[in-house]
């Protein structure tokens, strides 16, 4: 497999938001080879991390919604034995502690207003995330080239409904995008 987060996205630039276990079945077959796990209880989350590492994809956990997954050091720790590659949080601190971690990081960010977005940026310039997932995926084009080249990698998520969504959001800077859509998890989406 394949351990470069940004290889495998220029390859195949889907992410799979993979919520509960539900869509695990279709995740194991599908070409997206990334996938963000998220809504998985604690005692699930080993196995379901292994199950999706042995199928070849590369697995992040969003922690902020496992539950009886806490973002101090522990979890932090639990999460890189699981076999995952990278973490995803809103928060500074656990972003933070993942890095120390060696895990691949992501920080999520809403942003809903300008204010929103500065709060965002001294955030991110705080952590020092490897990627940021960008929420909403269509505020993205109306953000400034200026604005999008002060951040890490981008990653669009929220209401990437259809393959449009997408290229919207591959156009105006993001790397890739997140959608638990399962019905974009097999596009093929030329640059």
């Amino acid at each position: 497999m394949i351990k470069n987060l940004g290889v495998l996205l220029a390859r195949q630039p889907v992410i799979m938001a993979i919520y509960g276990i539900e869509q695990l079945k279709t995740a194991l077959s599908s070409k997206a080879e990334v996938c963000i796990i998220a809504n998985i209880d604690l005692i699930k989350l080993h196995p379901v991390i292994e199950l999706l590492s042995q199928a070849g994809k590369y697995v992040i956990v969003n922690i902020d919604s496992c539950n009886g997954l806490s973002q101090d050091k522990g979890g932090i720790d639990y999460v890189a034995e699981t076999g995952a590659m990278g973490l995803l949080s809103t928060r500074l601190q656990t972003v933070q502690r993942a890095k120390k971690c060696g895990l691949v990081t992501m920080q999520k960010i809403f942003v809903t207003d300008r204010s929103t977005w500065l709060r965002s940026l001294k955030a991110v310039e705080q952590s020092e995330p490897d990627y940021v997932q960008l929420m909403p995926a269509q505020m993205l084009p109306l953000l400034s080239q200026a604005d999008r080249n002060v951040l890490p990698p981008i990653v669009a998520s929220g209401f990437v409904c259809n393959e449009e969504h997408a290229q919207t959001a591959l156009l105006h800077g993001a790397i890739a995008v997140s959608s638990s859509d399962s019905a974009l998890w097999d596009i093929d989406l030329h640059r």
